[in-house]
């Protein structure tokens, strides 16, 4: 019976080695069809209960429980800072496992669902697996190793990938050793390129340098030549300048005695006339005119007045007409003064508007009136108008404004008209001086425009004729 017995469990032996020697070819027909690898060792899943990590809460020992509600791992002594008594119980039920101590002390290398050792490798479920697991893998056709053949696979490979990496080592250090003569070359064409760059530079700074020194030199020449011409011209004109005077002088000297002969003249004739009239019994005169008032108290000086060349700004003003018409040649704004000096009696000036062009720009001006005689010079000569009363008309915007106004002790008292007054060709223009009223009024057509009191003791006729356009110009007429 016993040998009977041990041939039976010879027969069950072979029969096991024969399945174990068959089943290769199964795994190799399986992985022409699956075309399946062994995983890696990595890749094998290991239990989470053979980890032991640390304690959460105290981080330096390690943890005994896992509570899954509260996710946390902690050792026996923080175990009370996690849960409160009424919370241990009801997590202590559902979530508290066993210590990791207890669980370290289990044999690992025997199967848990049949208490055997471990000594096959199956690579669809990725566990290690014992004899009487091998059964339900062949009977679901899962591929199974054992454990050495497993190993050598994977030592095959690991030492493939050893190859590779070796491989990939020695071209890194290829291309690095590359990369590094390159960039010592680099660094040697920078370096001469930078030394290329300095000498350019210190050569062009020194050429700049070089061509400054040179053209301050020659600027010195140049000064020193201008000035040694500039000294020869202006002697030249200082002598210049001396002649003219001699000539002036004796010019002066000529109209003086032509003057006083032409008052000999008018003399001799004035006495004839006065002669011939007194014969006749008539007292006439040819420059004033004495016209009676109603009162019969007063009486008005018509007096000829006449422009003066000598206040003619810059020559802007064209006279003509015996220095009676004046017309403005020029673009830009000038004045003229008249001849007269007054100071007592009545007087009238009239002046007749030839032309006073409606610009195009919206911008033309025309004043007449009286300045103080001390200020004549300022006015010719700097455009100070202190001292002066007149009556002005300008467009501006394209509107006409017309103002009188005077100006004295640096205050301008401006009236502007309600009516606007457009000066046309043919009007004729009005002063009327008292100076023994020491007063002033404006008439345009006979039209009263009114006028100003408190007049310097002495003043002299002016206009100001400005800002015209095109062919058209400012012309006006003493009467």
């Amino acid at each position: 019976m016993n040998k009977s017995k041990n041939s039976k469990k010879k027969q069950k032996t072979k029969k096991r080695l024969k399945g174990k020697h068959e089943k290769p070819k199964r795994r190799k027909k399986k992985k022409k069809q699956k075309n399946k690898d062994p995983k890696r060792l990595k890749d094998i899943k290991i239990p989470f209960e053979l980890q032991i990590p640390q304690c959460q809460v105290c981080e330096e020992k390690k943890a005994d429980f896992y509570c899954k509600e509260c996710k946390v791992h902690c050792c026996k002594n923080c175990e009370p800072q996690v849960h409160t008594p009424f919370l241990r119980e009801k997590h202590y039920e559902s979530t508290f496992k066993e210590p990791y101590i207890q669980r370290q002390k289990i044999n690992h290398n025997i199967c848990n669902k049949h208490q055997k050792e471990l000594c096959l490798y199956c690579i669809d479920e990725n566990e290690l697996i014992c004899s009487v697991c091998y059964g339900t893998c062949i009977k679901n056709n899962h591929s199974v190793l054992s454990l050495n053949d497993y190993s050598n696979e994977i030592s095959e490979k690991i030492k493939i990938l050893l190859n590779k990496i070796k491989k990939e080592e020695t071209q890194n250090n290829e291309t690095i050793e590359y990369t590094r003569a390159k960039q010592n070359k680099l660094k040697q064409e920078i370096k001469d390129l930078a030394n290329y760059i300095k000498n350019e530079s210190d050569l062009l700074i020194q050429k700049i340098q070089n061509s400054k020194i040179h053209s301050l030199n020659l600027l010195n020449k140049v000064e020193i030549i201008s000035n040694t011409k500039f000294t020869k011209i202006l002697n030249e004109k200082e002598e210049k300048q001396k002649k003219l005077n001699k000539n002036k002088n004796k010019i002066k000297k000529m109209e003086k005695l032509e003057k006083d002969e032409k008052n000999t003249i008018k003399l001799i004739q004035e006495s004839k006339k006065i002669l011939s009239k007194e014969v006749e019994g008539v007292d006439e005169r040819e420059e004033r005119v004495l016209i009676k008032k109603e009162n019969g108290k007063r009486k008005i000086d018509m007096e000829r007045e006449e422009f003066d060349p000598d206040t003619n700004w810059e020559n802007k003003i064209k006279l003509k007409n015996n220095n009676k018409t004046a017309i403005n040649k020029s673009i830009d704004s000038t004045l003229i003064c008249g001849k007269n000096i007054y100071s007592s009696g009545k007087h009238k000036i009239k002046i007749k508007i030839d032309q006073y062009p409606n610009p195009k720009e919206g911008l033309n001006t025309i004043s007449l009136g009286v300045i103080k005689t001390e200020n004549k010079e300022n006015l010719v000569a700097m455009w100070k108008h202190k001292g002066s009363y007149y009556f002005k008309t300008w467009w501006s915007g394209y509107k006409l404004k017309c103002a009188k106004r005077k100006k004295d002790i640096g205050k301008t008292i401006t009236k502007i008209y309600p009516k606007n007054i457009k000066l046309e060709e043919d009007d004729i223009f009005e002063i009327s001086l008292d100076m023994d009223l020491r007063k002033i009024s404006f008439k345009i057509n006979e039209k009263n425009l009114g006028g100003w009191d408190n007049l310097p003791e002495k003043v002299n006729f002016f206009a100001f004729l400005s800002d015209q356009y095109g062919e058209e110009k400012n012309k006006i007429t003493l009467i």
